[in-house]
């Protein structure tokens, strides 16, 4: 009589091997992923960005009769940056009253125009479905190394703190998983890369207000080298105070979460930021005792923002207040972060909110960072904390002159020799 056959046990032990596997790898992933990016982001050199500076786009403020457009697409030629500038339609009285909403103390025409201006930028680039994107005003200047070396550092240094967001397939390779070039998107929603001072309480035209400890460890924060950022002396005063009350090292940066950024000239946004700027954090409608300048409504959002951590934790301990939403937003606010020194700032000159507000009589002072920096641009011949930027003729050229520009982009803009008199090229 024969034996009853058994089944073979390979299958079932196939099986179980693969369970195995899949659960030492979900184990250890994590480990192994951050030690990846850990030696990657321990290269001393790092590669260019690209020309949209690692956001799916760099959008500029600008009107179309802008005399400041000019100097901005030269800087970007001679840099390689790619700018997309759309176009702002004819706001008319009857958009700006509608805005007032009955507000008229401390309202400028100015700033109505350029918060409408944003809020253009914004719409456009939630029209294109891009992910992220880089908003910029355009009488900024930068460095020109801004794409060679400081963006990538910058870069960089975000990561650190907002690890990229990775596959979790048990099959998906390690150096192949998606990697955000300024980090997971789903962990911040905004970028301060160009402001006026983040100096961690207001400023007045006597210097940095600072009745309590100014303490970097309280917030999360990485502080890195870089070796384009002018020396400490010829930072901006108010910059230099801050920087030495926090005790940072020389040509050192600090990527941190916001404490009272001011101004607009440049911030990356998500998409959804830009949605919650454009309906309910900085709508174009005055609210009483609300903000007055789209710079001061971006810094209201961070403050509401504040307490949610960022990275967010799926049990938030600061959500959005309304249940229905919170899958799609973390916060009551934004969650925002602060590139000190900043990479973008304001060319000297005086500002369009105040040209456009003399058109109507308006008079306006100068904000004190500005003119607490006006003597030190003077001497320097430089914009605050830029290091070799654009503002000046140097940099210049024809718009038919090929050759020149060709020189610019190889010397100036790949090389980054700083060929301004009387500086040192290398």
């Amino acid at each position: 009589m024969l034996a009853p056959s058994r089944k073979r046990p390979f299958p079932l032990l196939a099986v179980l091997a693969l369970v195995f596997v899949v659960f030492i790898y979900r184990r250890d992933a994590d480990g192994l992923y951050l030690q990846w990016s850990s030696s990657v982001e321990a290269l001393p050199v790092k590669a260019p960005a690209n020309r949209t500076l690692g956001f799916g786009a760099v959008v500029v403020v600008s009107k179309d009769e802008s005399q400041r457009r000019h100097s901005l697409l030269q800087a970007a030629n001679v840099t390689n940056i790619e700018l997309t500038i759309p176009e702002q339609p004819e706001w008319t009285e009857g958009d700006l009253q509608r805005f007032r909403s009955g507000e008229a103390k401390g309202v400028q025409r100015g700033s109505l125009l350029a918060w409408l201006g944003h809020h253009n930028a914004l719409q456009w680039f939630l029209d294109s479905g891009l992910e992220t994107a880089l908003i910029l005003e355009d009488d900024v200047d930068w460095d020109i190394r801004l794409r060679s070396v400081q963006i990538p550092l910058a870069a960089s240094a975000a990561r650190s703190v907002l690890p990229p967001a990775r596959s979790y397939h048990p099959f998906a390779k390690l150096a192949s998983t998606h990697t955000q070039y300024w980090g997971d998107p789903a962990s911040w929603d905004l970028l301060y890369l160009g402001h006026c001072g983040d100096y961690f309480n207001e400023v007045t035209y006597e210097g940095l207000v600072q009745d309590r400890p100014f303490d970097l460890n309280a917030l999360p924060h990485v502080v890195y080298s870089d070796p384009t950022l002018p020396v400490r002396t010829e930072l901006h005063p108010f910059t230099q105070d801050l920087f030495t009350a926090l005790h940072l090292p020389g040509h050192s940066r600090a990527f941190h979460r916001s404490k009272f950024p001011l101004c607009s000239f440049g911030y990356a946004v998500t998409r959804a930021a830009a949605e919650r700027l454009l309906d309910d954090l900085a709508p174009a409608k005055l609210k009483p005792k609300g903000p007055r300048a789209f710079d001061v409504a971006l810094l209201h959002a961070c403050s509401k923002g504040s307490k949610t951590p960022s990275p967010t934790p799926w049990k938030n301990p600061n959500p959005h207040p309304d249940p229905k939403m919170r899958h799609k937003y973390a916060s009551p606010g934004l969650r925002c972060w602060t590139l000190n020194s900043e990479l973008f700032h304001h060319m000297p000159g005086e500002s369009q909110i105040a040209q456009l507000g003399q058109i109507v009589g308006e008079v306006t002072g100068i904000p004190p960072v500005d003119l607490a920096g006006q003597n030190q641009v003077a001497i320097r011949g430089e914009t605050t904390n830029i290091g070799c930027g654009f503002w000046g003729d140097a940099f210049s050229f024809t718009d038919n002159d090929g050759e020149r520009l060709a020189f610019l982009q190889e010397e100036v803009g790949r090389k980054g020799k700083c060929l301004k008199e009387g500086r040192d090229s290398e």
